[in-house]
């Protein structure tokens, strides 16, 4: 039985070298579809874009709507509200007016429908401590907005 033994391991332990296995062929890749197949599938898989019902990406999300006297500015529409300051009421008188100061401390006096503010705000009223501006905004869905913005008066601190 030893030599069945040894006679299996010589052979097993011969020089030469494993046959490789063959490894299976793979197939050829698809050929490319001739040019004038590719352009069919081309001009009928072709995109194109439809702006309907879609915002324009480029626009501001918030636009005002332009004046009916949009070439005519007078100086107060030059500044934002947040520039602007209350700093004095007359509300006794009709119709009330206000004074507005600008940036560079130069004043205006007001009434009711006056445009204010770059946003072409309009004064709507002139109360006792306050002056109440309608501002006209176009959302970015286009539908016109309004926002009520208030001025009030500044009331010295005692001293």
């Amino acid at each position: 039985m030893a030599v069945v033994l040894s006679g299996a391991v010589w052979l097993g332990c011969s020089g030469d070298a494993p046959v490789p296995q063959e490894k299976p062929k793979m197939a050829a890749p698809p050929m490319a579809p001739s040019a004038a197949s590719a352009a069919d599938s081309a001009a009928t898989a072709e995109y194109s874009y439809d702006p309907t019902n879609k915002r324009d990406p480029f626009r501001s999300f918030v636009k005002t709507i332009a004046n009916e006297q949009e070439g005519l500015e007078t100086p107060l529409e030059r500044f934002d509200l947040t520039q602007l300051t209350v700093t004095a009421i007359v509300w006794g008188v009709d119709p009330p007016r206000a004074l507005l100061r600008d940036p560079a401390g130069k004043g205006y006096i007001v009434v009711e429908g006056t445009i204010v503010g770059k946003n072409k705000g309009r004064i709507i009223a002139i109360e006792d401590n306050l002056v109440r501006v309608k501002e006209t905004y176009v959302d970015a869905l286009g539908r016109a907005a309004t926002k009520s913005v208030e001025m009030r008066l500044r009331e010295t601190q005692g001293g």
